[in-house]
């Protein structure tokens, strides 16, 4: 008997997690115009009807009703329609292990057409809150993704990072605050401060500051979308000396203050 094992082909399987952030079957007039810059998260838009388009680098790109369109995390955009607008769209994040984003190799705007009744199914199949159909939901979004990643030669490739940078990542997400440091993060990867620092810039390609900054201000947009917290209160819950302090932070991240962001919150 031959029977062959990969268990770094398990191990790879098991440690990508496909995370929905939000998710809605949006309807809307010629009032859907914005701009969405640097998103945390990547989008994935199903155009159900009407003539909507996005702009980028000064190309006017129209989204065709019936196919499937995934702005990367970071593609930056802006959108309208000429009457109407009407979508089904996921924020997602594709992460390894360590959370680090899988589409990060994608550069641009990718597009296919799905057919056969694949919208009108995943429609359906959103507006049902019962664990089957989020499970084909999930697995729907996954064949979108898995389309758009052969259709454009994409390279899905898992980071390997080494212990004290994994145990680093892990305490950061549990422990996510301004005042955060690293004499403290050091001394729960067991290594000195400097070996963290170099291995973490090598092996993430941020300094643990701009990490921590970054997450921090991820997690904040999503209270911001999905909660009634103040900004006041979200930003002491981050550790911010003051609200206008945050706001300016979070403003030369996403281009407008916590307060317009959360009015005009981005589809």
């Amino acid at each position: 008997m031959i029977n062959e094992k990969n268990y770094k082909l398990c191990d790879n399987i098991n440690s990508i997690q496909l995370k929905v952030i939000d998710y809605g079957h949006a309807r809307t007039g010629c009032e859907w115009v914005g701009s969405i810059v640097t998103p945390p998260y990547a989008r994935l838009y199903y155009i159900v009807g009407g003539d909507p388009y996005i702009i980028e680098s000064g190309k006017r790109i129209p989204l065709l009703v019936g196919h499937c369109y995934l702005m990367p995390t970071g593609y930056s955009f802006r959108h309208a329609c000429v009457t109407s607008m009407e979508q089904l769209y996921f924020h997602i994040n594709l992460a390894d292990s360590s959370g680090a984003d899988l589409l990060r190799s994608c550069h641009g705007l990718m597009e296919y057409e799905p057919g056969g009744g694949s919208i009108s199914r995943l429609i359906g199949l959103a507006s049902r809150d019962d664990l089957y159909s989020g499970l084909m939901l999930r697995q729907e979004i996954y064949n979108s993704l898995l389309t758009l990643v052969g259709k454009y030669g994409v390279k899905l490739e898992s980071m390997c990072y080494s212990n004290c940078v994994l145990l680093a990542i892990e305490y950061i997400r549990s422990h996510l605050s301004l005042q955060l440091g690293i004499s403290e993060l050091a001394a729960n990867s067991f290594v000195s401060e400097s070996t963290l620092s170099k291995k973490f810039k090598a092996e993430v390609g941020m300094t643990i500051g701009s990490y921590i900054d970054d997450a921090i201000i991820f997690e904040a947009e999503q209270l911001l979308c999905k909660t009634d917290l103040t900004v006041l209160q979200i930003s002491e819950r981050f550790g911010f000396c003051d609200q206008f302090y945050f706001s300016r932070r979070f403003k030369a991240k996403y281009g407008e203050t916590p307060q317009k962001y959360r009015k005009n919150r981005p589809i």
